[in-house]
């Protein structure tokens, strides 16, 4: 069996303390790479998860646009229906009006002028 001198314990030590340091920068790459790796995967998730958001987004205003057009539509409908509505009523209030006496018709024409300046 080999004696243990202070070299053989000096160099032990030595290669000891390489061996620990060679480790600890193996380790530390380790983590260096695992860091890279980690970054590109939430970084391609941040832009999967951005493109969805901007579909998402995209979807949502063509679906307003939708219903925005379709109310529109309605309303401008609805507009034409009362217009419609309001001719057929000034023609069924004429017919009215042409049927009563003179001085009926004179109050009749002066509550329509008044219903006029109200609207």
């Amino acid at each position: 069996m080999a004696e243990l001198s202070l070299d053989n314990v000096s160099d032990l030590a030595r290669d000891a303390f390489y061996v620990g340091v060679g480790a600890g920068v193996l380790a530390f790459q380790k983590l260096q790479v695992q860091r890279v790796e980690l970054t590109k995967s939430l970084s391609s998730q941040l832009d999967e998860a951005k493109g969805n958001a901007e579909k998402s987004i995209d979807s949502a205003k063509g679906s307003f646009d939708n219903v925005s057009d379709l109310v529109e539509d309605r309303v401008k409908l609805v507009e034409e229906r009362l217009a419609a509505l309001e001719n057929r009523l000034e023609t069924l209030v004429a017919q009215v009006e042409d049927k009563l006496p003179e001085q009926a018709r004179d109050l009749v024409k002066q509550a329509r002028e008044l219903v006029g300046l109200a609207a």
